[in-house]
């Protein structure tokens, strides 16, 4: 069955495997920094270990049906599990509906490694490598195989692009950090974070950094404010910095690049007309 030539079963499926990949999320936002396998044993429940059903574990359904509460034992199952698996389930759908297959697909997969990287550093303020190092090499495999995403011809081109981006983006941020650090007298950047600029980088090229860190710093400082004022914190509270990252990028992907790309272009106008290098308004 071509799913194109139905639109609203398309989506629905879209809908479906972004829940499902959300679950999957779950799962290794779980057991990755507790250096277990993500493959077995299979799900169960986190309290007393009883295997769970497949009936019991399907994405957002079941944590409705269930009430919240796992069935083997009552113990509550954060509201977290399945507000990722609707949130991803959304993501995929919207890139299904906005994007060509293609990079709806490759999309799809950077922004996985993206929810997953997120969730794990709000938990333990870690990013691990496989998200980093992993994310790049995913970047440079797409690029390669689909140059348009670094806006090239070829698969040289795409790929070159991809990985001077990946460079180009830990430096930059890598620089801030060391900036940071000299100011304020303390760590101001981890290397994880650094890593993921690297990673989001390589998919999305080196343009998108400006937006990226623009927004991630915007985010941080109104939910970091807010989050201090709201728990009576210190100014010293640790608020981890990839979420932020994570959510400029998938900003970029839905509109962030026109915005900047205009701005770009409004700058290079202005330049023009105050230099006479251009024709006036």
């Amino acid at each position: 069955m071509n799913l194109a030539a139905y639109p609203a079963l398309s989506a629905f499926a879209a809908f479906v495997v972004g829940a499902c990949m959300g679950s999957f999320l779950n799962v290794c936002a779980y057991r990755i920094p507790l250096n277990r396998s993500i493959v077995t044993p299979g799900s169960h429940c986190a309290a007393c270990g009883a295997p769970i059903p497949w009936y019991h574990n399907l994405p957002v359904l079941s944590w409705l049906i269930l009430r919240g509460r796992a069935i083997c034992c009552g113990t509550r199952i954060d509201a977290r599990y399945a507000a990722v698996e609707f949130i991803t389930g959304v993501l995929f759908l919207s890139l299904w509906l906005c994007f060509p297959p293609v990079d709806a697909a490759i999309y799809a997969v950077m922004c996985s490694g993206l929810i997953a990287a997120c969730l794990i550093d709000l938990d333990h303020f870690i990013i691990p490598d496989r998200f980093t190092f992993g994310g790049c090499l995913a970047g440079f495999i797409a690029s390669a195989v689909h140059p348009a995403l670094m806006h090239e011809d070829t698969a040289l081109q795409g790929f070159s692009w991809s990985l001077a981006s990946a460079i180009g983006g830990a430096l930059v941020l890598l620089a801030i950090g060391w900036l940071g650090t000299l100011i304020f007298h303390k760590e101001a950047m981890g290397m994880g974070d650094v890593k993921f600029v690297a990673a989001i980088c390589s998919f999305l090229g080196l343009t998108s950094l400006i937006w990226t860190i623009t927004v991630s710093s915007a985010i941080g400082a109104v939910l970091g404010v807010g989050l201090i004022l709201w728990q009576r914190g210190a100014w010293g509270t640790r608020i981890p910095y990839g979420p932020f990252l994570g959510l400029a990028a998938i900003a970029w992907i839905f509109g962030g690049s026109d915005i900047t790309w205009a701005w770009i272009h409004n700058v290079q106008h202005n330049w023009g007309v105050s230099t006479g290098a251009g024709p006036g308004p």
